[in-house]
Order: C-alpha cells, then structure tokens, then sequence
C-alpha cells in the first residue's frame, strides 16, 4: 500500500538525518557543547566588554551558572545581553526564564538569529515539535546555509513525518478513516513533498464529494510535478463537479498541450467551453482562459476577482487610459493596493502583454500586501534552494524571482530556467493564484 512505501522512504531520509548530525558535530563548522544545547558562535568583535565574552567562553564551556553571573557584570545593552541569559537559563533547564529573555532579545530586534533559534530550542527540549519546527521552518527559509538550523530542521521533520505515518498505518488497521486521514494531513503537514500521502488525502475527499478540499492536494502535487497526467485529470475532475469550468478548462488545455490532438481533450475542453459560458461571468473574463498569453489588464482582472475579499477599499488613484476596460474595477483595486504599478503619467498600459519576470513581481507585490494586512502566508523551505539558472544576480528582479521560484508560486521548466522574457500563459497564472489562495491562513 502507499502509506506502507511512504514510512520506508522517510524512515532512510531519518538514518540519513542522523548520520548529517554525527558528521556535522564532528566538524569544525558545528560544534558539540557540554550543556546537551547548541550554543552559537559569539562574534567577540562587535564587543569591547570583558565580562560578555567571558560569560559567553564559559557557557560554550558547559558552565552556564558561571556564564550567567559574568553577563549580570556586564555593560551590553542591546539584545545580545537577553540572548546570553536566554542560553544560560536554558542551558539549566530554566525554561520559563529562557524564554522570557530570547523575547525580550526578539521586542528589541525581531531578526536576532539566536534568539529565534534559542526559542525553536526551548520549544523542543518542551516537547512542542510543532511549535519548534514552525520556527525552525521560518528560520530555513532565511539562512538556508546555516548548518544548525538545517539540522534541527531535518531532524523534527523526520521524526515527526515518521511518527504520524505510523499512526497513519494504525488507524488503517483499525477502520478509523478520519483518524487516519487526520494523520496523514499532519504527517504532510512536515514533508509536504510526500505525493503519494498527498494524492491518498485528494481521493479520500473526493470520494466524499468535498471537492473544494480534493482540489487543494491534488493542486499541491500539480506545483510540484505540473505534467503529471493522473493528477491533471484528477484535479479537473473535481474543478468540474465543483463548478470551476474556469479552472477545469485550463487543466485540459494542458493536457492537450501535453498530448496535442488528443480527441478525448478536444472534445473536453470544446464541452466545457459550453458550460463556461453559462457562468455569472463578464464574457470578457472567460476569454482569457482560451489565449495563450496574458496582458496588464487581463491580469489585473484575474487578481481581483480571485482576491476579491482580500482586498481592502482605499481611496483609488487616477489613472489615464483605462476607461471603457471590463476590468477598471479591478485595475483601480490593485493600482490602489500597490500589487500592480502605474506609470508617472498615470497611465497603466493595460494591453501589454505580462512576462514571466513581471509576473513574479506581480505575484511577490501581492504576497506582500497580504502579509501586511496581517494575513499568515507561509510556504515549506525548500530541501535545496534552487537558483534560477538562466537569471543574473545582476538582473533587476533577481531577488525577488529566486524568492517566488523557492516559493513554488512560479516555476522553472524541465530544464531549470526560468524564462524571464516568456509570455506567462493563463494556466501558469491561475496556478500561482491557486496556490497562493491555499496558502492563506
């Protein structure tokens, strides 16, 4: 069965994890500390204060006692002073206090590495593996080659996955159905990259009818492997019972594109056609999912009517030449919001057609904004950050492209490059929205 093969992968990557462990403590680059913690390397050039770095020699030391009188002596005065009581507690087990110091550290400077990783630990050493890995989630994303963040990563992720597999397999054995997919869901919940588990959760809601809910794994897997033919026809069998023409013709026109002249997609999508244009729609949003490319305009459309209540109401800005566009309520909406920018004239180009890197701007302008209005919008680190190969670090938008591909909100094609100048096509946007829209907690 699957869940059988899926303990087994996760049970290799574990050994692996823990053979990392060994090797990376017998390293320079990580080292082993008598305290059973791991404490970080202090930067003695940034201080000029004897007792700090004495404090912080004798808690590496394994003297955490000793560590915490000499801080008390010191001068430091920003964040580091917390984050030195925040270890020396922790390292005497003195959990309550740990804590309140690392956020302390954390109301002075919400970035301090040490901090957050002092806390994911305290969390740990809780018996709070969710709590710890959230953290330990965040922090991967932004020092992916921090080596002890990647180990404590791995390692919770593992265990974690392990253990609810197994539970998983358990209440299989017993017919408890909701039990197991329970299980399930929170063994994806750590390695979201088990398709399979992903692909049993997608059939176990279809089957119920809940085709909302179907959709949403079976969109997982398509981000992952976007030519995945099973899973494509899954998920526009649920777009269509789940009156999502919209959604279900894109799918078949990927499909057509992956077996072009295909009869069975041709007479799919030339049926769904007909019952698209059935829907409450303005006519002129449908017939953006039969083209190819998408324009400023069209995008702007598509982003707010999928957003629609995300986005707040502001005083609108003017702009020039959109009267008379099916969708100058949308294009105010996002101009408005910052997701999409005018220009100094005012005016917003609304016919030329979106590339790949506009798009990616677009999109990260969008996470931004949800993010700002207090919305959580997470996503998996990946296991290795991938770079898009055919972008320069030079080029203007680098950053925020190597952001959304590591993100798996755009993706790069078989060959790893990312395409900067292609036209985005109306499936790879509506993609990325789907994506994003599942995202949102």
């Amino acid at each position: 069965m699957r869940i059988v093969k899926e303990i087994t992968n996760v049970t290799s990557k574990l050994i692996l994890v823990l053979v990392f462990i060994g090797i990376a403590a017998g390293c320079g680059g990580v080292k082993t500390v008598t305290t059973g913690i791991h404490i970080p390397e202090l930067n003695t050039t940034q201080y000029n204060d004897p007792a700090y770095t004495e404090g912080w020699r004798l808690l590496k030391e394994g003297s955490p006692a000793e560590a915490l009188k000499r801080f008390q002596e010191s001068n430091v005065t920003d964040e580091k002073l917390y984050v030195g009581f925040g270890y020396a507690f922790l390292a005497q087990n003195k959990m309550s206090f740990a804590g309140k110091n690392f956020e302390k550290a954390l109301a002075l400077n919400p970035d301090n590495l040490e901090a957050r990783f002092g806390l994911a630990t305290m969390y740990e050493l809780l018996k709070e593996p969710d709590r710890a890995f959230e953290m330990y989630s965040q922090l991967r994303t932004q020092y992916p080659e921090n080596a002890w963040v990647k180990i404590r990563f791995d390692y919770i992720k593992s265990t974690r996955t392990q253990f609810y597999l197994e539970q998983a397999k358990a209440y299989q054995r017993d017919n408890n159905n909701l039990q197991y997919i329970e299980a399930l869901k929170k063994a994806l919940s750590y390695s979201p990259d088990l398709i399979d588990v992903e692909t049993e959760i997608g059939e176990y809601y279809s089957a119920r009818g809940e085709y909302g809910s179907a959709a949403r794994y079976y969109e997982n897997i398509v981000q992952h492997f976007p030519n995945k033919e099973d899973i494509l026809l899954r998920l526009a069998g649920v777009y269509e019972k789940d009156r999502k023409i919209d959604s279900a013709v894109v799918i078949y026109r990927k499909l057509l594109e992956l077996k072009p002249g295909d009869l069975a997609y041709i007479n799919k999508v030339n049926d769904l056609k007909v019952k698209f244009y059935e829907i409450n729609m303005p006519e002129k949003f449908k017939n953006i999912f039969f083209k190819q490319e998408i324009s400023r305009e069209e995008l702007a459309a598509l982003i707010g009517h999928y957003f629609e209540k995300y986005l707040e109401s502001r005083q609108p800005m003017i702009i020039t030449d959109i009267s008379g566009s099916f969708a100058m309520k949308q294009i105010i909406s996002v101009c408005t919001l910052g997701i999409m920018k005018i220009r100094p004239d005012h005016s917003f180009d609304r016919f030329s057609v979106i590339d790949r890197a506009a798009f990616a701007v677009v999109i990260s302008r969008l996470l931004d904004y949800l993010k700002d209005r207090g919305y959580r919008v997470e996503f998996a680190p990946p296991d290795e950050y991938i770079e898009p190969g055919d972008v320069s670090q030079l080029h203007k938008d680098y950053g925020i492209i190597k952001l959304m591909v590591n993100s798996d909100l755009v993706k790069l094609d078989a060959e790893g490059r990312f395409n900067p100048t292609a036209k985005v096509t109306p499936a790879e946007v509506l993609l990325s929205i789907r994506k994003l829209l599942n995202t949102i907690k």
